[in-house]
């Protein structure tokens, strides 16, 4: 009796995640590591979820001008078990502090898109493919949800935002920064070298957080 009711929980627990795919490559999966624990917290059915923060990453391409820009949160819970997401905002998410995405079971990102994963501790990997996801900034402050397309909110979450600018190395050398950070090699698509701006030298880079202050 306990094995057959085993396995109607088994059947159960596979019908409820009908509309979600399972993770069968790592190119399906966002490249972001689990970060440590910190103050932007998660909160699902499955658990709670932690990081240091929601992250806001612009990346300036010279060759051709093009922006990139990602809202990024890669969350862990103590049992090991990870949340994350990545989502792709336009211009106007700077002036708005709001913006909605659709989530789609793929890597390839454009505005209005979004990807979210997950993994509990001991199970496959498991990525959303539909619904959306909303985000509202307040300040340096992120929150937002993630719903189903029936309306069912899948997880909540919130804590501070913190923006990370990439630029072209040249472009500290003009700002005159007083130690550019190593060149780090750009993704494959976009062919170039950026570096990371820590200092918010560059104009591009200063008026993009002045935002979020």
């Amino acid at each position: 009796m306990r094995h057959g009711a085993l396995m109607v929980a088994l059947l159960l627990s596979a019908c409820a995640k009908s509309k979600e795919e399972r993770v069968t490559s790592r190119e399906a999966l966002t490249a972001e590591r689990p970060q440590p624990r910190g103050a932007a917290t998660v909160r699902t059915d499955e658990g709670t979820y932690s990081a240091p923060s929601v992250r806001f990453s612009v990346d300036f391409l010279e060759d051709p001008p093009v922006k990139m820009r990602l809202v990024v949160l890669s969350a862990q819970a103590e049992d090991g078990s990870t949340w994350r997401f990545r989502m792709s905002v336009g211009d106007g998410f700077v002036t708005s502090k709001h913006a909605t995405a659709r989530l789609i079971p793929l890597n390839a990102l454009g505005p209005g898109l979004a990807v979210v994963d997950y993994q509990l501790a001991g199970e496959p990997a498991m990525m959303m493919d539909e619904g959306t996801l909303d985000l509202t900034v307040t300040g340096s402050h992120a929150k937002g949800e993630v719903r189903r397309t029936d309306g069912r909110v899948r997880a909540t979450f919130e804590g501070p935002l913190t923006f990370e600018c990439m630029v072209p190395p040249a472009w500290l050398s003009k700002a005159n920064a007083q130690a550019a950070p190593a060149p780090v090699p750009a993704s494959d698509e976009a062919g170039e070298v950026r570096v990371l701006d820590e200092a918010l030298s560059t104009p591009q880079c200063r008026s993009i957080a002045d935002a979020f202050r």
